[in-house]
């Protein structure tokens, strides 16, 4: 997809100094030590289209993160989540922060975990504060990630068996564990296909004929499950796009419209400020 951005591109993008330090294995899982980035990112960062699954753990010091519209102040001890295809900002971040940042690529998802599996760790709530025990827990089993990651030789079976276990224990601690119902399968997968069709496909039948049920009943789940209708869900991820191009790119308000593949610039403009509260051109001054 345009304009996404994977790890290699983030550190040559938006950290600063001296980074030699930053040495790892080209696998589809990484991870850091908060401690070795915290100190070189240039905040704020832009909005950033992850190309990746993140998960912040941080046990000391505290960070500003904004995911899509809403933004997290993050003090330790705690977890972040954003998922792959979010628009994420790093707004602020203590220099004296700890703990690990683990970028997961979308195939080692679909690799490792089921189905079932993903449409829990899409529905964790993208902050969760965690008391000391689990904190150590978490901490534990990342630190035998990083180590086994940071090998010459990784044994990977047993890498994928910690993220995995890593992974299980935040859907635990989220309560996203419990055996989804029907109707909430149905709104999870919507809201995830509309992160990877969201550019070409607008309409509903597109959506409800990929999940095999009537626009009619895919429109009761996703309001049931997340208060707000299917088209009201496709135009935010839309909009969400929009910002991120109107901040990284020099194209007109009028291009991003239409590649965006909205119908006409007025409309365009008249959801962006609804959604936004500003005019795209106004949105664009104000983040310069």
């Amino acid at each position: 997809m345009d304009n996404q951005v994977n790890a290699d591109e983030f550190v040559e993008r938006f950290m600063t100094g001296d980074l030699g330090h930053l040495q790892y294995q080209q696998l589809p899982v990484k991870i850091f030590k908060i401690s070795e980035i915290a100190p070189f990112i240039k905040v704020p960062t832009p909005p950033i289209l992850l190309g990746y699954n993140l998960i912040v753990h941080l046990t000391e010091g505290f960070f500003n993160h904004q995911i899509g519209p809403r933004e997290f102040i993050v003090n330790a001890p705690a977890v972040l989540i954003s998922n792959y295809g979010n628009v994420s900002t790093i707004k602020s971040v203590s220099k004296s922060a700890e703990g690990y940042c683990v970028l997961i690529k979308e195939e080692a998802m679909t690799s490792i975990f089921r189905e079932q599996e993903i449409l829990n760790i899409f529905t964790i709530a993208p902050l969760l504060n965690l008391s000391d025990e689990d904190n150590e827990d978490l901490a534990n089993l990342l630190s035998q990630l990083f180590k086994e990651l940071r090998n010459e030789d990784p044994y990977l079976q047993l890498s994928e068996s910690l993220l995995k276990s890593l992974l299980l224990k935040i859907i635990k601690l989220s309560a996203s564990h419990k055996v989804l119902n029907r109707k909430q399968e149905i709104a999870m997968t919507f809201k995830k296909l509309v992160h990877q069709h969201f550019k070409e496909q607008k309409s509903l039948s597109f959506y409800a004929d990929k999940l095999a049920v009537s626009t009619n009943y895919l429109n009761r789940c996703v309001y049931d499950v997340f208060k707000k209708s299917s088209k009201d869900l496709i135009l935010e991820v839309l909009i969400m796009h929009s910002q991120l191009l109107l901040h990284e790119s020099t194209k007109t308000v009028t291009d991003i419209c239409y590649e965006l593949n909205f119908s006409e610039p007025s409309y365009f403009s008249r959801i962006f400020k609804k959604k936004v509260g500003m005019s795209p051109a106004a949105y664009r001054e104000s983040i310069k």
